[in-house]
């Protein structure tokens, strides 16, 4: 396996976490940052896909999940980009825009197959998220659902393909709470993924705080009550 190809993926996953620093510090402009963002996702997909797509092949028996999240990884970032294309193309709808019904109705639709193989199929949950996406770029369901499936995926990944999923759905996630600040949904899965996956007690638990102020659906409410008090006995030990 190519050393370059190694060397040029660990670059690309510290330039995304390095992107996020830059906009939370207010460096760059949402443009600017959008343009890099999908560029470096794009381009990570790839060669995490090339490089552990080879190491598969060599293997008796391939883990057919490990597979799965590298096409749902290639999916959002062929997708990355398009949706902003496809949409002014066509006259559809972006953030200030006015919306029509009928693209109204077909995202709605989508969306609700979508809930519906979240844990059945999430493969094909989140080709269908990334199918809203293309109609309306800045979705908070579809960016908020499609990263946490995404996140869920990685548990029982390991190196460069879990690291790249789960920055892959914090910035999603983000970008979710930037479209729709009271979508609480984007914070109670952001403040879980903090938690859970990149042990981070204090950034865990201020996404819960506004999650719980929110007022979440009573199921993503579960989720969270489940590990609200972990978090506030991690922080008060200086996790």
């Amino acid at each position: 396996m190519s050393d370059d190809l190694r060397d040029e993926q660990q670059f690309l996953l510290s330039s995304l976490r390095d992107l996020e620093k830059e906009r939370a510090a207010g460096d760059i402009d949402d443009n600017d940052y959008a343009a890099l963002r999908d560029g470096y996702i794009a381009r990570t997909a790839a060669i995490t896909r090339e490089i552990d797509g080879a190491l598969l092949e060599k293997a008796v028996e391939p883990r057919r999940w490990v597979r799965r999240l590298l096409v749902s990884l290639v999916v959002i970032a062929i997708g990355v980009g398009a949706g902003m294309w496809v949409a002014r193309s066509s006259g559809q709808r972006l953030p200030g825009d006015s919306a029509t019904g009928g693209i109204e109705q077909s995202t709605a639709t989508m969306l609700a197959n979508a809930r519906q193989l979240n844990f059945s199929d999430p493969s094909k949950a989140i080709e269908i998220y990334s199918e809203v996406l293309k109609l309306e770029p800045d979705n908070p369901e579809a960016l908020t659902y499609r990263s946490w499936i995404l996140a869920l995926t990685a548990r029982n990944a390991t190196g460069s393909v879990k690291q790249l999923a789960l920055a892959t759905a914090v910035t999603d996630l983000l970008r979710a709470q930037k479209a729709d600040p009271d979508y609480p949904d984007a914070h109670c899965f952001l403040g879980i993924v903090y938690f859970r996956f990149l042990d981070n007690a204090g950034m865990a638990q201020k996404q819960l705080q506004v999650c719980q102020v929110q007022n979440p659906p009573k199921e993503v409410k579960a989720f969270v009550e489940a590990i609200v008090k972990e978090v506030d006995a991690a922080v008060k030990r200086g996790e």
